[in-house]
């Protein structure tokens, strides 16, 4: 299991993340503990996954970009539904995710 890169201390962010329920979800049919309520690519980065899946056209790398709903470089599959912005949904307990890779057709 990837170590938890989530800030642990900061001067101007909210501890209430100290305090979440540790949920379990599942990422490429692996487990990663993630804090429920978070968001889902905040969970994904903290995971250590950071190219989430590949440009359609070029087959580059992409993965988290603005992180507020603007683009659309964080899309995954969350419980079978494709292209999911994970910077706007919330993580919850059992959730199944799934990266897009260059060779996935959805």
């Amino acid at each position: 299991m990837p170590p938890d890169l989530r800030l642990k201390k900061h001067p101007f962010l909210s501890s209430e993340t100290q305090r979440s329920k540790r949920v379990s979800i599942t990422v490429d049919g692996l487990p990663l503990e993630a804090l429920e309520g978070e968001s889902l690519a905040a969970a994904l980065l903290a995971g250590g996954h950071i190219a989430l899946r590949h440009d359609e056209n070029t087959g580059t790398n992409r993965g988290i970009y603005c992180g507020i709903g603007h683009c659309f470089e964080c899309r995954v599959r969350v419980d079978d539904i494709p292209d999911v912005r994970s910077c706007l949904v919330r993580v919850r307990n059992g959730m199944r995710v799934s990266l897009r890779h260059a060779d996935d057709n959805g």
